[in-house]
């Protein structure tokens, strides 16, 4: 949840800040300019929250969880179940 947070405060301030560079430059409004704005701004966003997943240690929550063998070897039809939703 705090990549998400991250990511969106990050995008909107490089947005802001391309914008205000792109305004200096006095280049117009145009579809190219929202398009590089939107695109530089997305990459840099996720950039920010892959970092926060590497410093909070979210990234390797998932290491623990089950494999799809162990799941099906075991024969629990709720954890089977479960693996078929998508819910871990």
């Amino acid at each position: 949840m705090l990549n998400f947070l991250i990511s969106t405060i990050v995008f909107s301030l490089v947005a802001y800040g391309l914008n205000r560079i792109f305004d200096s430059q006095e280049l117009g409004s145009t579809r190219s300019r929202s398009l590089v704005v939107m695109v530089v701004a997305t990459i840099i966003s996720l950039g920010a929250g892959w970092a926060i997943d590497k410093l909070g240690d979210e990234a390797e929550l998932h290491k623990n969880d089950p494999s799809l063998s162990e799941i099906v070897k075991s024969g629990d039809p709720v954890k089977i179940a479960k693996l078929l939703i998508g819910f871990n």
